[in-house]
């Protein structure tokens, strides 16, 4: 299953974790991505939260 982070804001894909083995590390942490991406959205410009809320979690099947 896919884990794919979005803007807040723009609702762009910030990042996706497609699979097993697509990153030496694994799937990031939001405070991890944050400072791989260097805080901001690549698409808007709006500062990253780190603030997790459970309101901006969505979990859907993949098709």
């Amino acid at each position: 299953m896919p884990i794919i982070y979005r803007c807040n804001k723009c609702n762009n894909v910030v990042y996706a974790f497609i699979r097993a083995g697509q990153d030496y590390y694994g799937v990031p942490s939001p405070s991890e991505l944050t400072v791989r991406i260097g805080g901001i959205c690549p698409n808007c410009g709006k500062n990253i939260e780190l603030k997790i809320d459970l309101s901006n979690i969505l979990i859907t099947l993949s098709k």
